[in-house]
């Protein structure tokens, strides 16, 4: 069973700070003359997401439970509300892309980077 992004939490993200791109699905080498070469490594696409949440403190303190113990320090993948389209995406953090945050006022700015799995 794959855990949820936690209910209590903003499901609708603020568009500024947001950013949704395709995937990469090549391998590119350099021959040792002309051009290069690209070749589709795969029909599975991971697609990166990026986005920004406003949060209370304990808000924040649930954050950093639901990311160091129910998904081992941000290794395991988990279901996201998706905000270019209806439903959810399964997802995980990207590399070097676990929450960050800064003060705003009473509240926190929680910054993240996350892999759309296909």
């Amino acid at each position: 069973m794959v855990d949820a992004w936690p209910s209590d939490f903003p499901q609708c993200l603020p568009r500024d700070g947001q950013s949704e791109a395709m995937g990469d699905t090549l391998i590119r080498s350099q021959p040792d003359t002309g051009p290069a070469q690209a070749r589709k490594r795969t029909s599975a696409q991971v697609r990166p997401f990026a986005g920004i949440v406003i949060l209370t403190r304990a808000q924040l303190a649930a954050l950093r439970v639901f990311v160091d113990t129910t998904l081992l320090g941000g290794s395991l993948p988990f279901t996201f509300p998706a905000q270019s389209e209806a439903g959810t995406w399964l997802v995980r953090f990207a590399d070097r892309g676990l929450p960050k945050w800064t003060p705003q006022g009473g509240k926190y700015r929680v910054g993240f980077e996350l892999d759309i799995l296909p």
